[in-house]
């Protein structure tokens, strides 16, 4: 905590210089594009312009407190250019337009509604799609923008539009970046639609991409406690050994955290890490990592965009009790053929990208390969120095447009991981994903998703030491899913959206089996029962804004779940510990015969109120049931930890989250803040007894318990997002408490007290900085730190009988030492002119600059009696992955 106390002033002071950058309100004897930097910071807005339009051009000065666009025409005075404003951007164009972009009126005036309506209404909704004038692509986040009441629209990801105004004349100005604006005079009657049709502007500016998220969409959107992120900002966050690394970034946003560098999955407000539901392209992963957690397995090239959401979760998410992250693969229709790659540390990749019968669809193929045992050799453990691991995944997305109304992706994936622990032991996974979706529209206002997928997970350890050939063995073990989902979205009227649906799940569990390895082995074949389950769930969500400052998302999600057979079931006797020499019979399930079943029924409900044009308060509630779980003996997961599904010995896990936040944005949408505070009460936790056995049990249930518990905390967050010097700080306070609800004391742990569960770690801040040192170099520096995680330590020790008996400590009773760590990196970004064929860019980083030995795990080792180790028997080691600086290179290119 010393050191805890003693940086956070630091960084405190650090992110005060930052807000005084921001008042630098004057420049003189500037480039173009330090004065053009210095308006974007000062006015939160981002200027696209081409670098020959303004080569050798200097900046002599800039008055202070100009507004927008005082500034823009300042910046652009005795310069043959003229500026386009579309939200947050500027984009700066030479003078001479086309004449369909100065024509204020395109033809005649169109009259939208019915006549037999004129005069009945004040107001009407005027709805419809904007595409590409060419390929009849949507184009997400278009603008329709009224001159007469200064009020606009933006496009969705579908390129539909929805506008409320008053009847009567207006001028419609329709734009999107990289294409001709478009006017409009129409005389509005009564609720209509029309749709408008843009054309590329024969200008062509540096790629980047616009989604449909505004500035203040933190501010303005009903649901709390989301992120968004774009591929391009993907690729600029901090990620891992020097690689993009999408799961990984998000452990330095609030309220997520990670075991530490090494071990999968990682825990959101309090929850472990089989309470994520992981989606790629709608379907579930069940590994998130490659090297047992030291890469993700989602390869970022193939990435469009990323949600993750922590609370007020829509009703049509289900599956899991804590989070949700929804990873998007297809993204717009790519203008080109693109071929992408890069060579880092661990691995190298390579993506391929086209587009495909006249731009009505495109096809991506993307793949990596590792060679990474050569890290293995520099880690601090022997047995780790001899060891090899390496990986492998591909994925593959084909988008088509049947026609306007009509189009369709199919995705597919496959990963596998290999790794020899001390030339001994040998662990394999494997992961295969693959899905379909068919997108209809029946109307402007109601359209219909139709999808379907599966996700398989195979995990398989083997063990053939040459000079104990008696207990070589090979252990396999599985998980199979698939879906089926219908989605319905209606838009009755501006300011209000209706969607609902049904889904379909169903779950197959091979827990293990165990096979003897070679004629001289000993071992004995052993095969656990499978479980089969089905779970279907009907929603409804609505969205309303109300009046200018309220709005409301309100959902009801019903939930029914079946254990199916073939099935055995062990009954157990009343009035005693739960155990197998207990068990009094057992009955029989046929194939599909139904063996338990739960219902459940999960309201949601999101609040929001706008205080001003940059603050809002919102709340939000949400439940939840999970009728899959990771069961693990250790706080690490690991890719060999049993899934299990309820039954009827374990009930499901029900959660209930409770949110509330203040945000609040400054500078013109230039910082933002927040402060969001949560309560989650957990219902029928799966726990496991002192002294479990996970793996290979046929009575699995008599070593696990139902237990509870509760998980509260506040998170800070301040982010700076643009400005050549930007990032963020991010800070949590947590709790994480459970504790079990048992009779006998040989099921309780610690006597039924709360104790902090396995992810409590209550202090958790990072600092990431960004400075562009100029448009290709960028210089970044994260600082983590987090406090130790709970372990149970052995505390006494005796021999009995010739033999050591060990005494261990409460559940979870100490602490590993406090994590903190400092990565840098400096970048050399692409080359930004769009013709230029063969870009490259470079990041060189130390990671672990200061050499902080993080400990892993604890553990305790026979020694030698000594007078260094007073004399003891056993002595008590740390394990750490990184315990000195690591430099990296990753080097990336397209063409």
């Amino acid at each position: 905590m010393r050191f805890f106390s003693t940086f956070v002033p630091l960084f405190c002071c650090l992110l005060i210089a930052w807000c005084f950058f921001l008042k630098k309100l004057s420049a003189q004897n500037l480039p173009f594009q330090e004065a053009a930097a210095i308006i974007e910071k000062q006015h939160g807005v981002k200027i696209f312009y081409k670098a020959e339009w303004i080569e050798d051009a200097l900046f002599e000065s800039l008055p202070p407190f100009l507004s927008l666009t005082d500034a823009i025409n300042t910046l652009l005075a005795g310069k043959n250019l003229s500026a386009i404003y579309i939200d947050d951007l500027v984009v700066l164009v030479p003078s001479e337009r086309p004449a369909r972009e100065t024509t204020r009126v395109e033809g005649q005036i169109i009259t939208i509604g019915n006549p037999a309506e004129a005069g009945r209404r004040r107001t009407a909704t005027l709805s419809g799609r904007i595409y590409d004038g060419s390929t009849n692509e949507a184009l997400v986040g278009a603008v329709i923008y009224d001159e007469k009441t200064k009020s606009g629209a933006t496009a969705d990801p579908q390129g539909n539009y929805a506008i409320e105004l008053p009847v009567g004349e207006h001028n419609l100005r329709v734009s999107f970046v990289g294409y001709e604006d478009r006017f409009q005079a129409i005389r509005l009657i009564s609720d209509d639609s029309i749709d408008f049709g843009l054309f590329e502007s024969s200008i062509y500016l540096d790629e980047f991409t616009v989604t449909a998220q505004r500035a203040e969409a933190n501010l303005t959107r009903t649901q709390m406690s989301v992120i968004t992120l774009d591929a391009r900002t993907l690729k600029q966050l901090p990620g891992a050994y020097g690689e993009a690394d999408i799961i990984r970034s998000f452990s330095m946003l609030p309220g997520v955290q990670t075991i530490g560098e090494f071990g999968t999955g990682f825990h959101i407000r309090g929850g472990s890490a089989d309470q994520n539901l992981i989606l790629v392209e709608d379907v579930p992963i069940f590994n998130t990592s490659h090297l047992f957690g030291l890469i993700s397995i989602v390869n970022p090239d193939m990435v469009s965009n990323v949600t993750m959401m922590k609370a007020g979760l829509p009703a049509r998410y289900g599956e899991r009790a804590s989070a949700v992250i929804d990873i998007r693969k297809s993204g717009v229709m790519p203008e080109k053929t693109q071929v992408k790659g890069g060579i880092g540390l661990l691995n190298g990749r390579l993506m391929f990208e086209t587009p495909l019968f006249d731009n009505k669809a495109s096809f991506a193929l993307g793949g990596r390969s590792s060679y990474s045992s050569w890290l293995l050799g520099r880690m601090p453990n022997v047995d780790l120095m001899n060891s090899d691991a390496g990986f492998y995944d591909l994925s593959a997305v084909l988008s088509a447009e049947i026609n306007p109304k009509n189009n369709f992706t199919l995705f597919a994936y496959q990963s596998g991981d290999n790794f020899s622990y001390a030339g001994q032991t040998e662990y394999s996974y494997y992961s295969t994903l693959g899905s379909f979706q068919w997108n209809k529209i029946f109307t402007d206002r109601f359209k219909a998703r139709l999808s379907g997928g599966l996700s398989e997970y195979e995990y398989q350890v083997s063990e053939h030491d040459e000079f104990i050939p008696g207990k070589a063995y090979q252990m396999n073990s599985s998980v199979s899913y698939q879906n089926l989902k219908l989605h319905f979205d209606f838009y009755p009227q501006a300011g209000r959206s209706l969607d609902f649906g049904l889904q379909a799940f169903r779950y197959g569990i091979e827990p293990g089996s165990l096979q003897p390895v070679g004629s001289e082995s000993l071992i004995a074949p052993l095969n656990i029962r499978h479980e089969r389950a089905l779970e279907m769930a009907a929603y409804v969500n609505t969205q309303i804004e109300i009046g200018q400052n309220w709005s409301a998302e309100t959902g009801l999600r019903y939930v029914h779940y079946l254990q199916l057979g073939p099935a055995r079931v062990f009954t157990y006797q009343e009035g005693f510990p739960k155990i197998p020499e207990r068990h009094s019979d057992s009955v029989f399930y046929e194939p599909n015969e139904i063996v338990s079943a739960y219902l459940g029924v999960e309201p949601r409900i999101s609040l929001r109120y706008m205080l001003d044009e940059n603050s809002s308060v919102k709340l939000s509630y949400n439940r939840n049931h999970q009728f899959i779980n990771l069961v693990s003996n250790s706080s690490l997961m690991t890719p060999a930890d049993v899934w299990k599904l309820s039954d009827k010995h374990l009930k499901p896990l029900v959660s209930n989250q409770f949110a509330a936040g203040y945000f609040r944005n400054f500078y013109n949408n230039m910082l933002e803040a927040s402060v969001e505070v949560y309560y989650k009460h957990l219902k029928n936790l799966i726990d496991y007894k002192n002294g479990a056995s996970i793996l290979l049990n046929p009575h699995i249930e008599t070593d696990l318990i139902n237990a509870s518990g509760y998980n509260y905390g506040a998170e800070f967050y301040i982010n700076r997002r643009i400005g050549r010097i930007n990032g963020w700080l991010s800070y949590t306070y947590s709790v994480s408490m459970r504790r079990s609800n048992q009779d006998f004391e040989p099921d309780q742990i610690n006597s039924n007290r709360y104790f902090p569960s396995d992810y409590d770690r209550p202090h958790n801040l990072v600092i990431n900085a960004n400075y562009e040192i100029s448009r290709r170099w960028r210089f970044n520096a994260v600082f983590a730190y987090s406090t130790g995680r709970p372990v149970t330590l052995p505390e006494m020790h005796y021999e009995f009988g010739g033999h050591q008996v060990i005494f261990y400590s409460d559940r979870n009773k100490y602490r590993l030492p406090d994590y903190h760590r400092l990565d840098v990196s400096l970048s050399f970004g692409e080359n930004l002119r769009v013709n230029y064929r063969g870009k490259s860019s470079w990041s060189v980083s130390v990671i672990n600059v200061y050499g902080r030995k993080n400990p892993w795990s604890v553990f305790y080792k026979k020694d030698v009696p000594s007078e260094i180790n007073n004399f003891r028997h056993y002595s008590l080691y740390q394990l750490y992955i990184i315990g000195r600086p690591l430099p990296t290179i990753t080097y990336s290119f397209s063409f």
